[in-house]
C-alpha cells in the first residue's frame, strides 16, 4: 500500500479543500470514508495501471450506497479494480459526467446509471456482464443507452461461432463436413482458400438433452479457416471472442508444436476467455506424443484433448459420434446463450441471413437502412445495430471509412475469396506482391468481384487489414509477399543516435508488415523486404526492423528530428498492438554508459522502468553489463512521450514545428505531408485529430465537413500564419512603437495589389481540396463561391482577412521589427486561439 500518497491526498483534503482526489495505484480495498464526508469533491481517481506492481493494486469490490453523499462529483475513476457490485445510489449523484469501469468483475450495470441524463462518458468494457454483450459495452454510452431501450422486447438467439484453425493439410476440412453431415464419407479434400463457413443445425430435441433452457433448434457457424502461412495474419481479424475454438493437428505431421503454440496464444489475445478443445486428428495412424499438461498449464481455456479419426470403420465412428456430441454439449452451454438481445435486432439478423441464402454477397448502406426502416428503426439506432453486428462478425461494415461505408459485406467468404485470389496468384507471388489494375482485371475477370473492385482494394488498404498499399497509380504492393531475404540498402549505424526496441512474449505474424502499410508515404527510396523497412521523414531517416524468431523488433534512427520521429513510429506500432488483447510488449531503451556506447550489443532497459525511476525521482539507475551509474535523464531524453498517455493531432507539414512549440500537456502535434493526407488520416481513424488551414473553404463548407467529421478541425483563417501576423498578436509584442492603423493599412495595401493574382488561384485551388469532392461533393457549396471574392474586394479588415495568405504576403512591414515565427507564436494571445480551437474538439488542455 502507498501509504505516503493516501496520507497527503487526504491531508490536503482536510487542510486545503481539495476538491481533485488520486488515489491511482494506492493499494487500496475500500473508497476512503473521508471522502464521504466532503460533498465538494468533483473528481476521484481509484484506478490502476495496467502493469502496476500487485502491492501498489486497488482492488476495491463495490461503489458503496455513501458515494450518493459526494452529490459534486463529476467524475469517478475506477478501472482495473475489482469490482463486483455498483450501488444504485450512484444514479443519484446529479453532476456526475464522465464514468470509468473499464476492466472490472462486474456483471450487472443498472439501467438507472446508463441512463443518467447528465453522464456523457461510461466506459465499462473489459467486464463480464450476464446480458450486455461486450461488442456493445466496448461501443459507449449512446450504444449501451440503445441496447437497454430496444431490450424492452426481448428474443433470444441460440446460436454458436465454432472457429477450426490449425496448420494446412491437417483435416479441418474434412472434419468440418464430417460433424455436419453423419453418413461423411472420407475423401480428399481441396486445401481451404481462405475461409469456408458451414451451418450445422442440431434440432432442439437434441439439444435439450444437454441445456433444456434452448427454446429453439441451435445452429453451429462453422468457420474453417485455410492453414496456409500468408492466411495466418488475415485470419486473425476474424478470431472472435465467445466462441467456440477446435484446434487441430495431425497423427502424422512431425514438427515442434510451434503451430499449438502459436494458435493457442492468438486465440488467447483475440479470442478472450473463449474455450478450446484441441483435436488430433487421424489416430488410427502412429500416435505422436503432446505435451498436453503443458498446454493446458500455459492456456486455461482449453477443454480437453480429443484423438480421432474420420475412417469410416469402428471403432472410429463411435468415437467421432462421442465427440460430435461433446462438441454440441460445449456450445449448448456456453455462457452468451440463451441471453436476451432486442426482438428487432433478432428479426433483422433473421433477414440478413436469408439475403445471403438468397445469394447476396452485399448489399448497399441504403438497403441495410431501408431494411430498419421497415422494423421502425431510425437511423441513429440502425447505426448502433450496425456497428453490434460488424463486431459480432454477422457482416463488415467500416461506417468510418469514406469509401467503404457505403457497402455492407453480407458474406465473408465471398470477401475472402476475392482478396485470397489475388495473394495466391502466382504472377503476384513472382512479383513479389506487386500487382496492377491489369492484374486485378486478370484475376476477377470471370468472378463477381469485379464490380466491387474499388470496394475490394479499399478493404485490403483499411487500417483494421493494412494488406496493401499503393505505390503509384493503379500499382499496389503487398507487404506479406515481398522477399525475405534483406535487401542492399546505405545505413551507416555510427550515424544512429536512437536506437528502441519492442520485444514479445509472443509476437503475431505481420506486425512490420503492417506498419510498412501504415507508413508507406514515408518509405525511402523503395528500401524494403518481408523484415525490414527504411523510412525517411523531414530529414530524419529510420531503420525498423522484425526479428519474428527472436520475438522482437527493432528501430534505429539519425536525423534533425529523432525524437519526434521516434514517437511516430511508436505510435503507429501503438495502433497494430491495439488489436490484441493482453499482448505482452516491452519497449526497450538502449543503455549509454561508456561501455555500451561503444559495444553492438548493449545492455537495455526497459522503458516503464525508467518511467519508474523517473516518477520517483531517482536520477541514476545502474548498467547490468559494466555496473556505471547512468543518468536516467539522458537516457530518455530520445523517448520522453509515453504512448497511449497523449493525444495525436496530425496537421499540415509546416505547422507541426509551430504548434507543438506551445507545449500543450499531453498533445503532440505530429506533420503530415498536405491536407489531402490530414483528412485521409482523419477518416480513418476516429482517435486522431486533424487540422488544417481554411483556404478557400466558405464558412458554409466548413461547418458541413465539421459535422460529419467531428474530429476534423478547418482554421478560421486562411493559414495559420494569419495568427501569428494578426494585429492583435503583433501588439503584444510590440506595445511601443507599433502603429496599428499603419499595420492594417499595409496589410490592405499588399491585398490590393495581388488581388488579381489571389482571383486567379481561388478556382484552381477549391478544384483540389479533396473534402469538397467526397459524398458527390455534397459539401461544396459553389453557388456561393463568389462570396470569397467580395470578401477579399473589400477593405474592411473583419471582411477579407479570413481569406487572404498572410503566408506569402505582408513581410516588408514585420520585417522592420524582425519578429520572426518563433516570437509571434510565443504570446499568450496566439496560444489562447489555438487552444480555443482545439477544445472544440477535445477537452484536454487546462
Amino acid at each position: 500500500m502507498n501509504e505516503k500518497k493516501i496520507n497527503t491526498q487526504l491531508e490536503n483534503l482536510r487542510n486545503h479543500g481539495w476538491t481533485s482526489m488520486d488515489f491511482r495505484n494506492c493499494g487500496l480495498t475500500h473508497f476512503p470514508d473521508e471522502l464521504f464526508k466532503n460533498p465538494n469533491i468533483v473528481y476521484i481517481d481509484l484506478g490502476n495501471d495496467n502493469d502496476i506492481d500487485e502491492k501498489y493494486r486497488n482492488k476495491i469490490d463495490e461503489i458503496p450506497d455513501d458515494i450518493s453523499k459526494i452529490n459534486r462529483l463529476a467524475k469517478l475513476n475506477l478501472e482495473n479494480n475489482s469490482l463486483l457490485k455498483i450501488s444504485d445510489k450512484l444514479a443519484t449523484l446529479p453532476r456526475l459526467k464522465d464514468l470509468n469501469l473499464r476492466n472490472n468483475n462486474l456483471k450487472h450495470l443498472p439501467e438507472k446509471v446508463a441512463n443518467m441524463t447528465q453522464l456523457s462518458v461510461l466506459e465499462i468494457s473489459g467486464n463480464p456482464f450476464d446480458i450486455l454483450p461486450p461488442e456493445i459495452a466496448s461501443q459507449g454510452i449512446d450504444s449501451i443507452r440503445n441496447f437497454f431501450q430496444e431490450l424492452k422486447d426481448p428474443d433470444y438467439l441460440y446460436e454458436v461461432k465454432l472457429i477450426m484453425v490449425g496448420e494446412g493439410r491437417v483435416g479441418k476440412t474434412s472434419l468440418s463436413n464430417a460433424l455436419t453431415d453423419k453418413n461423411f464419407s472420407l475423401e480428399d479434400e481441396k486445401s481451404t482458400e481462405g475461409i469456408n463457413i458451414l451451418q450445422w443445425n442440431i434440432p432442439n430435441d437434441e439439444v435439450i438433452k444437454y441445456n433444456d433452457a434452448i427454446k429453439r433448434d441451435l445452429l453451429i457457424n462453422i468457420w474453417d479457416f485455410g492453414g496456409q502461412e500468408i492466411y495466418h495474419s488475415t485470419h486473425q481479424f476474424f478470431l472472435t471472442k465467445r466462441s467456440l475454438y477446435l484446434l487441430l493437428t495431425e497423427s502424422r505431421k512431425e514438427d515442434s508444436h510451434e503451430d499449438f503454440f502459436y494458435w493457442l496464444n492468438i486465440i488467447k489475445m483475440l479470442g478472450d476467455k473463449s474455450p478450446v478443445l484441441m483435436v488430433l486428428n487421424k489416430c488410427d495412424q502412429p500416435i505422436k506424443d503432446l505435451p498436453i499438461k503443458e498446454y493446458k498449464n500455459t492456456f486455461d481455456n482449453i477443454l480437453d484433448f480429443d484423438k480421432i479419426s474420420l475412417v469410416n470403420c469402428e471403432p472410429h465412428l463411435t468415437n467421432l459420434n462421442l465427440f460430435r456430441n461433446k462438441v454440441i454439449k460445449i456450445a449448448a452451454n456456453l455462457p452468451h446463450i440463451g441471453n436476451p438481445l432486442p426482438k428487432v435486432w433478432v428479426d433483422i439478423r433473421r433477414e440478413i441471413e436469408n439475403l445471403k441464402s438468397n445469394g447476396k454477397n452485399f448489399i448497399h448502406l441504403e438497403e441495410f437502412e431501408e431494411l430498419c426502416r421497415t422494423y421502425y428503426l431510425s437511423q441513429e439506432r440502425s447505426e448502433f445495430l450496425s456497428d453490434f453486428f460488424h463486431d459480432l462478425g454477422v457482416f463488415l461494415h467500416f461506417r468510418n471509412d469514406i469509401i467503404l461505408k457505403r457497402v455492407i459485406f453480407l458474406n465473408h467468404e465471398w470477401v475472402t475469396k476475392g482478396v485470397y485470389k489475388i495473394l495466391d496468384d502466382p504472377i503476384v507471388i513472382e512479383n513479389r506482391g506487386v500487382f496492377t489494375g491489369q492484374d486485378i482485371e486478370r484475376i476477377w475477370k470471370d468472378s463477381e468481384h469485379k464490380p466491387r473492385t474499388v470496394e475490394l482494394i479499399s478493404l485490403m488498404k483499411n487500417t483494421k487489414f493494412d494488406l496493401c498499399f499503393e505505390v503509384s497509380a493503379e500499382k499496389y504492393l503487398v507487404p506479406r509477399l515481398l522477399p525475405v531475404d534483406q535487401i542492399e540498402f546505405e545505413w551507416n549505424d555510427s550515424l544512429t543516435t536512437a536506437k528502441f526496441e519492442f520485444r514479445y512474449k509472443f509476437m503475431p505474424k505481420g506486425i512490420l508488415a503492417r506498419l510498412i502499410v501504415k507508413m508507406n508515404e514515408d518509405i525511402y527510396e523503395n528500401n524494403y523486404w518481408r523484415y525490414g523497412v527504411k523510412l525517411n521523414f523531414d530529414n530524419t531517416f529510420a531503420l525498423v526492423r522484425e526479428y519474428y524468431f527472436e520475438n522482437k523488433i527493432t528501430i534505429s534512427l539519425f536525423g534533425d528530428s529523432v525524437k519526434e520521429y521516434l514517437f511516430a513510429i511508436r505510435k503507429s506500432f501503438a495502433a497494430i498492438h491495439d488489436d490484441y488483447n493482453d499482448l505482452e510488449i516491452k519497449e526497450m531503451v538502449p543503455c549509454i554508459c561508456s561501455y555500451c556506447e561503444k559495444n553492438k550489443h548493449p545492455h537495455f532497459f526497459p522503458y516503464k522502468v525508467l518511467k519508474k525511476y523517473e516518477i520517483s525521482g531517482k536520477s541514476k539507475i545502474v548498467c547490468d553489463e559494466s555496473v556505471e551509474d547512468v543518468d536516467i535523464n539522458v537516457l530518455l531524453i530520445n523517448y520522453g512521450r509515453e504512448i497511449g498517455k497523449r493525444k495525436m493531432i496530425v496537421c499540415e507539414n509546416l505547422n507541426a514545428g509551430i504548434l507543438n512549440s506551445l507545449g500543450f500537456l499531453n498533445i503532440d502535434f505530429l506533420p503530415e505531408k498536405d491536407s489531402y493526407t490530414v483528412f485521409g488520416r482523419v477518416q480513418s481513424d476516429t482517435d486522431i485529430i486533424g487540422i488544417r488551414d481554411k483556404d478557400f473553404i466558405l464558412e458554409s463548407e466548413k461547418k458541413s465537413i465539421e459535422a460529419d467529421f467531428p474530429n476534423y478541425c478547418i482554421l478560421d483563417f486562411y493559414c495559420i500564419e494569419n495568427y501569428l501576423y494578426h494585429p492583435e498578436n503583433v501588439e503584444k509584442l510590440l506595445s511601443e512603437g507599433f502603429e496599428r492603423e499603419k499595420y492594417i493599412e499595409s496589410i490592405i495595401e499588399d491585398k490590393n495589389v495581388n488581388l488579381l493574382k489571389i482571383a486567379s488561384k481561388l478556382n484552381r485551388a477549391r478544384s483540389t481540396f479533396f473534402e469538397l469532392k467526397i459524398h458527390g461533393e455534397k459539401y461544396r457549396d459553389e453557388k456561393n463561391s463568389e462570396k470569397i471574392l467580395d470578401k477579399l474586394r473589400s477593405d474592411n479588415f473583419s471582411d477579407f482577412y479570413e481569406y487572404f495568405n498572410m503566408k506569402d504576403y505582408n513581410k516588408a512591414y514585420l520585417n522592420k521589427f524582425n519578429l520572426t515565427q518563433d516570437v509571434l507564436s510565443s504570446t499568450t494571445w496566439f496560444k489562447s486561439k489555438i487552444e480555443d480551437l482545439i477544445n472544440k474538439k477535445i477537452n484536454v488542455i487546462k
